[in-house]
């Protein structure tokens, strides 16, 4: 019987993990209190390319059940795939992460700007986590890539980091058309997402549409704390961050065909659960060599910043564009990276077990970070106990 084992924690055969992992996302499912739509979701574990675990359960939408063929809205957790995106087209045209973004976009240099380097930028230490000018269109590339160029950072450069909800996403689609000459949804497709066939897409295609999950707002109230109190303050940094461009999201507004049909690199990639998790698994399996070098996969599992988050309110931590497990996030596994999306979703690889984990659900829980749901996720795929 195949184990497998990690960092002091005991060797665990590939039934025992399916096993446990099967009454955690059981149990989440079946918790949503009965009457109207309830919401459902998706859980997937791949190892070396080959699928290890692939669940789903509960409803898309009212009336329709969820299939293993359903993509789902997954947040923040598409600057992963975007980073992923970006680091191949660095790598691909030879150009360091010590280069001053500048180089690549001499608009950038303005106010300030021009020793900001592709690692400071990669790894939400430039001062650009808020837009400083409003009412811009979330689907406004130039206009948003525009502004962002113009402005001094939000704070002096001082080795902290702030979490770019919004204008991650942005400057990375940015560097990927300087670099190449093509958009970041079209980077994707050529190189990923059609030679894989993966169910991921920044953008849907018109006759998936219909096909997508719809996405619920969270039904009870967040947890008072610094960050909610943050967030309420229309002038602080970590509501600016969260809400410019395109204002406050709703989940009904990102369910729109619209919304949907747009590339969104910061929060609105849809995905299934088996193609975000065989993606990650790609980034520690046997077979990465043929989209990314051994020294491009370590900056993505490199702590560049960590401690206090001025955005989040909260302790982070960032390699080149990836969230890092210095605080355990990705569970006991100190070399896993990834990247968490509001409402639940979590999406990370695990290189020492040559495993990527995706947990995508449809009804939310408030905050940017994961929940008890998906910490107890997390949990049970170690079996270890879920963290308070």
């Amino acid at each position: 019987m195949e184990r497998v084992s990690l960092n002091g924690v005991p060797g665990l055969s590939r039934d025992e993990i399916v096993d446990r992992l099967t009454r955690a996302f059981t149990a989440i499912v079946g918790e949503t209190p009965s009457g109207g739509h309830t919401g459902g979701a998706a859980l997937a574990v791949w190892r070396d390319g080959k699928p290890l675990l692939s669940l789903h359960g509960g409803e898309a939408a009212a009336g329709r059940s969820w299939t293993a063929e359903t993509p789902c809205l997954i947040w923040s957790a598409s600057k992963g795939v975007a980073a992923a995106c970006t680091l191949h087209a660095l790598q691909e045209n030879h150009i360091p992460l010590n280069t001053a973004v500048a180089t690549l976009w001499p608009e950038f240099a303005a106010a300030g700007k021009d020793t900001i380097t592709l690692a400071q930028l990669l790894s939400h230490q430039a001062g650009l986590a808020a837009i400083d000018q409003q009412g811009l269109s979330i689907t406004d590339h130039e206009a948003v890539v525009a502004s962002l160029a113009a402005q001094p950072p939000n704070w002096p450069p001082d080795g902290s980091h702030g979490y770019g909800a919004r204008t991650f996403g942005f400057l990375l689609d940015e560097i990927i058309r300087r670099v190449t000459g093509e958009t970041l949804a079209a980077s994707w497709e050529r190189i990923f997402r059609g030679p894989l066939g993966l169910d991921l897409w920044f953008g849907l295609p018109p006759e998936r549409i219909d096909t997508a999950a719809n996405v619920m707002a969270p039904k009870t109230p967040p947890t008072p704390g610094p960050f909610t109190r943050a967030f309420v303050d229309r002038t602080s940094l970590t509501r600016r961050a969260l809400s410019e461009p395109g204002g406050l999201l709703s989940p009904a507004a990102m369910n729109s065909p619209a919304m949907r049909a747009a590339s969104l690199p910061s929060l609105g990639a849809i995905a299934t659960a088996d193609a975000l998790a065989r993606f990650y698994s790609l980034l520690c399996g046997s077979d990465r060599s043929s989209f990314f070098r051994d020294e491009t996969l370590a900056t993505m599992r490199t702590t560049a910043s960590s401690g206090p988050d001025r955005v989040l309110i909260d302790q982070t931590s960032f390699s080149a564009g990836f969230m890092t497990n210095a605080h355990g996030i990705f569970g006991p596994c100190p070399a896993a990276f990834g990247h968490p999306g509001a409402g639940g979703s979590l999406a990370f690889a695990d290189p020492s077990l040559g495993l990527g984990f995706a947990f995508i659900p449809s009804a939310m829980h408030p905050g940017a970070l994961p929940g008890p749901r998906t910490r107890s996720l997390v949990a049970a795929l170690y079996g270890v106990a879920a963290p308070a």
